[in-house]
């Protein structure tokens, strides 16, 4: 077991979080977590090549989570049900995503005992209002990083 302090990414396996993994390690020092939390439309083959995409870049753990039931009971029902349409065109249900997302991200720190959190939402949209906002609420004393 490493005595090295521990961050936790949102993992999708893609470019922008392949490199936090490495980035982190080597410019902070941290032993790497990573979460996917699936909150709908991962193939169970997109699944397999995240988790193993997470040990070819040495993450210490990675945690896949099933969150399509909470987003839908918590939050996509009631969008449906109220009919709510951003701009009056498209059913507001990103955003909310991202909330189940960070959610799951804070609980996979404590769980690690972790001193920080990684998203891979850069500034380019509000993705990474979204996360920053949710992280920052529910844990405070995390650390958060974005690319």
């Amino acid at each position: 077991m490493s005595n090295r302090p521990v961050c936790v990414i949102a993992f999708s396996g893609g470019l922008d979080t392949s490199l936090c993994v490495v980035w982190l390690r080597e410019t902070f020092g941290y032993d790497i977590v990573t979460a996917t939390v699936d909150t709908g439309g991962f193939s169970a083959e997109e699944v397999a090549r995240i988790e193993a995409r997470s040990r070819e870049l040495g993450a210490i753990a990675h945690h896949t989570i099933d969150g399509t039931a909470e987003l839908f009971q918590r939050w996509i029902r009631h969008i449906i049900a109220a009919n709510y349409r951003k701009g009056g065109v498209y059913p507001l249900s990103v955003g909310v995503e991202r909330v189940v997302q960070a959610q799951h991200l804070v609980a996979v720190a404590r769980q690690h005992g972790a001193v920080a959190v990684c998203h891979g939402s850069t500034g380019a949209g509000n993705d990474q209002i979204r996360f920053d906002g949710v992280l920052r609420t529910l844990a405070p004393e995390l650390k958060v990083h974005a690319p």
